[in-house]
């Protein structure tokens, strides 16, 4: 489901991500995700999250199943948005704490090189919380939300899929 080079794009670029759910009330909840991992047929997607109200998270989840994932790279503002169905939840594994460390050092290495300033990089990977659960996504769609010609387009599937 989730395009070859989009699932590069997520291994070995994107930086910065955020998590989108809704309560029971439809009231939004937004939540930093601080690493990502897709399966080998891109048909699912776990986000690492440290979620401020972690029983609102799972509460919300569980309510209406509904996530939605930005990831991007902030210095070129390649942004993609997936949408899923939520299929669990568990607490995160040493291994993985791994995977949003490269995800920290990646936003870290990017905005240095922008900026030029070595006192950046403290803030930087502080910005990213280290994450406690994993919430395991089935993909449902994909779509553009890089600034430009396409913003907004669904890739996949594609438009005459449905």
């Amino acid at each position: 489901m989730i395009p070859a080079k989009i699932i590069r794009f997520l291994a070995e670029r994107a930086n910065v991500g955020f998590a989108g759910t809704r309560d029971s009330g439809l009231v939004p909840l937004g939540h930093r995700v601080s690493g990502w991992q897709v399966d080998a047929a891109g048909r699912t997607i776990s986000a690492f999250i440290r979620p401020f109200w972690e029983a609102r998270l799972v509460e919300s989840l569980r309510d209406n199943g509904s996530i939605a994932l930005t990831i991007g790279d902030v210095t070129t503002h390649e942004t993609y948005q997936i949408k899923g169905r939520y299929l669990s939840h568990r607490p995160i594994q040493r291994m993985e704490v791994e995977i949003a460390d490269r995800v920290r050092e990646r936003l870290a290495k990017a905005l240095l090189a922008q900026y030029q300033d070595e006192r950046v990089v403290p803030f930087v990977k502080a910005s990213i919380p280290i994450p406690t659960l994993i919430v395991a996504v089935e993909v449902n769609e994909v779509f553009v939300q890089t600034p430009g010609p396409g913003a907004g387009e669904r890739i996949a599937p594609p438009p005459d899929a449905r």
